[in-house]
């Protein structure tokens, strides 16, 4: 059979080869409950999914399990309710679903479900690369290097919101490129915006994406490639989904407060910005991709340089048979132009939050990358084999490479880890001891805010944090029925915070936690004294 032919009739085996590829990765975490690296924003995620279960699925009153908020008050106000401002929850709500049907809220249901919605999303980017190389194996090692990212690959099993956006945007952008290589078909355009505007919906820094986009139609129109006029419900209906989200979020925000950032945090001058960025990639610049994926990148663009020469008469007929690849340049040079804006807009985050480059840059890097593949011009039966090879050898060292990763950003020191399982079995401890399920717990030094709750499986407040405006404030002034502290932590800081620790008198305890009552005064003179059988 023609190389050309079998190339169209290889997705099946792509897909498999992917998922395969992610099973690899993931199958010894697919129940690990959110702990290490960002376990605060991957526990917030997780508790809005379960906040479905508790809200009967009201998909417009997203809420966690805590009263007291990050913003605007720092944790110092309680709201009545635990509802939250947030980008819209498409995926926890489709999670609490799932949920509902499993009978469990465990771990491995979120997972499992982000990990589907991002092989469809490599899919997606399989058939871009497709698309722009027509080659089949090429495509396949652009997902390979994706999957194989190490940001990448530690959440695209997991809590984080961006992954299940990005999977979106690249669905989004695919359907883009088909417009523009289909003869100017609507419908390809109309489900793009679609698409890219959940992903905005899910994650509003995808708005890059879509501003890219209607730049560039706008660019084409002035070239007088295109028309727009038919384009324009689409946009108004994108855009106009957003900016009404946006409104409603604002809404909730004023009324129940949030637990999300919703604000720019750009520095405060240049070169503080300059620091920042700088902090980022001292801090992540190894992690958005491996040292080996920069070389073999490296090597890519050296030889698109060397032997892509000899293939710009074909270069020459791609393009005047499909008019977006000398395009495509320009439309990736606006979408890298708007990533920078939002780095400069979004620099005090950058330095702590890996994440925030799926969020931009990681599929402009992606699309590079098939430019430079393409660059090196089409596999043929003979030369095939050889590709497979160097692949599967590549591949070999990628996946070894991202597994040591993933065990390095495992710390079983971290806090987050040391506090999920003292939490663990929380739920029928309480239970065993008559705590109904609506008591208001306020959980002390327990870090990070949501996961005890979404262990205890109650409502109530948090107190992660030791300053003493802070916790005073909880402690004296909340609703809350009992305390609950988890034992090592007791031992540790008492001689710190004998002030509020020795008020606690302990109820009962499991060995890991300790349910308490907060006494008027100072009733525990020592450690011994918290937890001496009474």
């Amino acid at each position: 059979m023609d190389y050309i032919k079998l190339n169209k009739r290889m997705w099946p085996i792509a897909l498999l080869v992917l998922v395969a590829l992610g099973v690899v990765i993931h199958r010894q975490y697919m129940n690990e409950f959110p702990a290490f690296i960002h376990a605060w924003s991957q526990t917030d995620r997780y508790a809005i999914a379960v906040g479905f279960l508790n809200n009967d699925f009201d998909l417009l009153h997203p809420e966690t399990l805590i009263y007291n908020k990050q913003f605007p008050h720092w944790w110092k106000h309680a709201s009545e309710t635990t509802i939250t401002a947030v980008d819209l929850p498409l995926h926890e709500y489709g999670v609490a679903l799932l949920m509902k049907l499993f009978g469990t809220t465990s771990p491995w249901v979120f997972r499992l479900s982000t990990f589907v919605v991002a092989m469809l999303g490599m899919f997606f980017l399989y058939k871009i690369a497709f698309k722009i190389t027509d080659d089949w194996i090429k495509s396949v090692f652009v997902g390979i290097m994706a999957m194989t990212s190490p940001v990448y690959a530690y959440y695209f099993a997991g809590f984080i919101p961006g992954v299940l956006a990005l999977s979106f945007a690249i669905a989004g952008l695919y359907f883009y490129l088909k417009h523009l290589d289909e003869g100017e078909r609507c419908k390809y355009f109309s489900i793009s915006m679609a698409l890219v505007g959940v992903a905005v919906l899910m994650r509003m820094s995808f708005a890059i994406l879509l501003v890219a986009i209607v730049c560039f139609e706008l660019l084409r129109v002035w070239k007088k490639e295109t028309t727009f006029g038919n384009k324009v419900p689409s946009v108004i209906i994108a855009v106009g989904a957003v900016v009404g989200y946006m409104a409603w979020n604002s809404h909730l925000r004023a009324m129940h407060d949030s637990l999300f950032l919703s604000g720019l945090m750009h520095a405060d001058s240049w070169d503080e910005t300059k620091e920042l960025i700088l902090q980022a990639k001292n801090n992540w610049f190894y992690q958005y991709f491996s040292e080996r994926q920069y070389k073999v990148f490296l090597v890519l663009l050296g030889l698109s340089f060397i032997f892509g020469k000899g293939n710009r008469r074909e270069q020459r007929e791609r393009r005047n048979r499909k008019g977006e690849t000398l395009s495509l340049w320009k439309f990736w040079s606006i979408y890298v132009f708007g990533c920078v804006l939002f780095l400069f807009a979004m620099a005090k985050q950058a330095p702590d939050h890996d994440y925030y480059f799926i969020d931009t840059f990681f599929l402009p890097c992606l699309m590079l990358l098939i430019f430079v593949l393409n660059r090196l011009g089409k596999t043929d039966m003979q030369s095939a084999i050889t590709f497979v090879l160097l692949i599967v050898v590549t591949a070999d060292v990628l996946i070894e490479d991202v597994n040591k990763n993933l065990k390095d950003r495992r710390d079983y020191t971290d806090r987050a880890y040391i506090t999920s399982q003292n939490f663990e079995g929380s739920e029928e401890f309480l239970d065993s001891v008559g705590v109904p399920k609506d008591a208001k717990i306020l959980a002390l030094y327990a870090y990070p805010q949501n996961a005890p709750f979404i262990l205890m499986n109650r409502k109530g407040y948090t107190e992660m944090w030791y300053d003493y405006d802070i916790v005073e404030k909880g402690l004296e002034e909340f609703d809350y029925d009992y305390v609950v502290i988890e034992n090592i932590r007791y031992e540790k800081e008492y001689e710190y915070h004998k002030q509020f620790l020795g008020r606690l008198v302990r109820i009962a305890d499991n060995d890991k936690v300790s349910l308490c009552r907060y006494a008027d005064t100072i009733v525990c003179n020592s450690v011994e004294d918290f937890f001496e059988d009474k």
